[in-house]
């Protein structure tokens, strides 16, 4: 009897085959059409994932590409958005809305590891710092890519998860434009729109696209009497094209954010009664000869409290009156029961983002079939967020009045890439060299422990500063005529990178408070370089003009560094210090591209199967050095990551799509263990990877009247549980549960007017779900989480011209 694995893997074959054969699908087409052919399914949907310009159909890379329009008709504003639109791809939150990663088969970032992220962002080819408040806005783009697996040998920075390609709207020689406004719940404006004019004829043509949203926050804060959540941002960008001679462009493209208002706050949602800082205990001043004793312990007598006066205690409940006397244990109660949208929380929450983002691209045509390009950015993006910690009212853990988690990059980069076909044609192949220069300075202020006299601040301010060279070169070469498989090409790809990083503890920050003796062991300017380099293989097949397989393996790295939120002792995070080493990945993947007709139907879909071996994974663990809480960095020795995606659509009729996507991923540690300053820690829940996760949609469209459509769209989005800590071996509250959302739309477009009218519903079944949190139970006894938004609609008004 065969094994669901053994039909399944049979089936496959078998489907396979009948496509290679013809048996299926109607109408087999020429061998080896030129890449300009177009999908029936999807159109001719150009995508950049090899750094040329190729289709979806025929580009051997596993990736979710959203094109402009639907960017618009799915009203993907924001990066939590984009997650639903594109299953697999986990949008994760730290301690709260607006500090987001984005997690790609397994590979994220930690909060508080000081670690590069695992998938990175790209803006018109500019790599981009991160993802909360890194990216730019959803607004007049020409498309979002999300690309799956090591992108380490054609991209700016080694990225071991994927990348995400934001490209704008570029100038055209037709004036026109369009402008959109929106009104919700919530009170939610926004408004947006581009307007292009070509300045001389086809030589100089220029765009500028602007938006403004503003929105009331989703969560009550009882406690402050105030709301979080507030949005209040705008952007502008300007783009200008100008084509110098017949052989000779430049693309500038300048884009400026600016984000006000505050963030959707983390909420106490679990307690570990095993973690090393007893505050379920320490809060609970109802039990007050319990509270008096923990506050003479913690200041050694110093309180002069005792069990008789319980004036510690007596002092505190009088000066805090709206504090629920049980503690963080009574008071978890009372959170869950009223759910995440109503609160109560003492730090002050407030963000503030500037982005400015330049791309400059000068393509130079030194024959028909080659090009000469050079791409400089400019980055400068700073991030502001204070806000609460512990979820709570009792002054645990939060960033205090004046400080906050403040982050200033600003980056500069420079690449020279040629590019083009060799060998009649045979080769298409790009190298280049790549520099760049940035900079990090990272403010972080803790304030714990707010139990007089208790209370300490603590102040991380570092300096980080990163060099990288680079040079590389990816070919991929027709093996037709050499083997007699018509269709059959290799692809090879090689880069090495040089990165030098220098690491700087500037004056004000707590380590240099410290005793002399411990300063002792302190080095307040660090440093180290590395040198690796990164590789790609891959076969691929265009059996027919409809179907393509390939089969790759890659190789790419994500640089060691420095953890900022620990003092400055050199060493790797295992002895206590603040350094940790580099990270590999190798991966295998096997994949399926079909985009052809079953029948008289238009369909696509693509699957691909992967298995990555992860080498001294950079992982956060939260632990005590001595009496100092901290977040240490270390390198976990090995993991494992497989899985499989699928995705596709179908039309039966002209007026009906349907489609959908399953994502299987099967993330774990096989070697867990580490020890931290002698003491060993136990990794083995893989965090932000939801095992499986996939979608469904349906959109119908009628005719009205000559111009006039009629379209009803539904999605069903869904995802297992998945743990957000690497260690929810040992605080099992660090886990959320799966969820099921529901979206619809229904519009109404002219399309020879230009206008078109739609009603947007999120989450229409107001389900209650969460997209992150901190971990912190091993520590300080408590787990928070960040919710996502609830039910949420929006009527829009779009006039293209």
């Amino acid at each position: 009897m065969m094994t669901r694995a053994q039909i399944g893997a049979a089936s496959l074959a078998s489907l396979i085959a009948m496509i290679q054969s013809g048996t299926v699908f109607a109408q087999d087409a020429p061998v080896n059409p030129p890449v300009e052919a177009k999908s029936p399914a999807s159109g001719d949907i150009v995508v950049t994932a090899q750094r040329r310009a190729g289709t979806l159909a025929r580009t051997p890379v596993a990736m979710t590409v959203l094109a402009g329009d639907m960017l618009a008709r799915q009203a993907i504003v924001t990066d939590s958005d984009l997650q639903i639109a594109s299953p697999g791809l986990t949008v994760r939150a730290g301690q709260n809305s607006n500090q987001l990663n984005y997690a790609l088969r397994g590979q994220s970032l930690d909060a508080f590891s000081d670690t590069r992220p695992g998938v990175l962002p790209y803006f018109n080819e500019i790599q981009l710092d991160g993802v909360g408040g890194g990216s730019s806005a959803f607004y007049d783009l020409q498309s979002v890519q999300v690309l799956k697996g090591p992108q380490g040998t054609l991209f700016g920075r080694n990225s071991t998860g994927g990348a995400v390609l934001f490209t704008s709207v570029r100038p055209s020689d037709a004036f026109g434009g369009y402008v959109s406004g929106r009104l919700g719940n919530y009170n939610s404006r926004q408004i947006e729109g581009a307007i292009n004019v070509p300045i001389m004829a086809d030589k100089v043509m220029a765009r500028v696209a602007g938006f403004y949203e503003k929105r009331d926050g989703y969560q009550e804060n009882r406690f402050q009497n105030n709301r979080a959540g507030n949005v209040d941002r705008y952007g502008l960008r300007g783009s200008l094209t100008v084509n110098v001679t017949n052989q000779i462009k430049n693309e500038l493209v300048v884009d400026y954010l600016h984000s006000d208002g505050n963030s959707l706050s983390g909420l106490i949602n679990s307690l570990d009664p095993s973690g090393a800082v007893p505050l379920i205990l320490l809060t609970n001043f109802g039990n007050q000869p319990q509270y008096n004793f923990l506050i003479n312990a913690f200041t050694g007598g110093a309180a002069g409290c005792n069990s008789t006066t319980n004036n510690c205690a007596a002092a505190f409940a009088a000066a805090n009156p709206k504090l629920d006397p049980g503690g963080v244990a009574s008071y978890l109660n009372t959170q869950n029961a009223r759910g995440p949208y109503v609160i109560e929380t003492d730090g002050e929450n407030k963000y503030k983002g500037r982005n400015l983002i330049i791309s400059n691209i000068t393509t130079f045509e030194l024959t028909p079939d080659t090009k000469l390009r050079n791409i400089f950015g400019y980055t400068n993006i700073e991030a502001n967020s204070t806000g609460d910690i512990d979820g709570t009212a009792f002054g645990i853990d939060s960033n205090g009045p004046n400080g906050g988690k403040n982050d200033t990059t600003k980056q500069y980069s420079e690449e020279l890439q040629l590019g083009g076909k060799a060998f009649a044609g045979k080769l298409n192949y790009v190298i280049g060299g790549f520099y760049s220069h940035e900079t990090n300075v990272d403010l972080t202020t803790s304030l714990l422990l707010q139990f007089p006299p208790l209370t300490s601040t603590t102040r991380y301010h570092k300096l980080t500063t990163r060099d990288m060279y680079a040079g590389y070169g990816q070919g991929t070469f027709d093996l037709s005529n050499a083997t007699g498989i018509q269709g059959l090409s290799a692809t090879l790809g090689a880069r090495f990178t040089h990165e030098k990083i220098k690491f700087d503890v500037l004056p004000d920050d707590t380590a240099y408070q410290a005793p002399p003796a411990r300063q002792a062991i302190f080095n307040f300017n660090q440093q180290k370089s590395y040198s690796n380099v990164s590789w790609t293989l891959g076969l691929e097949e265009q059996v027919n003009s409809n179907l393509m397989i390939y089969v790759a393996s890659r190789r790419s790295y994500k640089n060691g560094g420095y953890n900022g939120i620990q003092d400055p002792v050199p060493g790797p995070g295992s002895t206590g210090g603040d350094g940790y080493g580099q990270e590999t990945l190798t991966d295998a993947e096997v994949g399926l591209k079909y985009h052809g007709r079953v029948g008289d139907m238009p369909t696509q879909f693509n699957l691909a199967v992967y298995q990555n071996w992860i080498m001294q994974g950079q992982r956060v663990a939260y632990v005590l050095l001595g009496s100092t809480p901290a977040a240490v960095t270390v390198n976990v020795p090995k993991s494992k990551v497989s899985g499989f995606e699928l995705d596709g659509t179908i039309r039966p009729a002209k007026w009906l799509s349907i489609g959908g996507s399953l994502n299987y991923t099967n993330a774990q540690f096989t070697d867990g263990r580490v020890s931290i300053n002698g003491n060993p820690v136990l990794f083995a829940t893989y965090p932000d990877t939801p095992k499986w996760s996939g979608s469904v949609f349906a959109e119908l469209q009628a005719p009205i009247h000559a111009s006039v459509t009629a379209s009803l769209r539904g999605d069903l989005y869904s995802q297992s549980s998945f743990y957000f800590s690497s260690t929810a071996n040992n605080n099992t509250g660090a886990k959320i549960n799966g969820y099921s959302l529901a979206n619809f739309r229904l519009g109404i477009e002219d399309s020879n007017a230009g206008w078109s009218l739609a009603a947007n519903l999120k989450n229409a079944f107001n389900r209650v779900y969460y997209v992150g949190g901190i971990a912190t139970g091993e520590l300080f006894q408590f787990n928070t989480v960040v919710p996502g938004a609830p039910r949420t609609f929006l009527i829009e008004a779009r006039f293209k011209f």
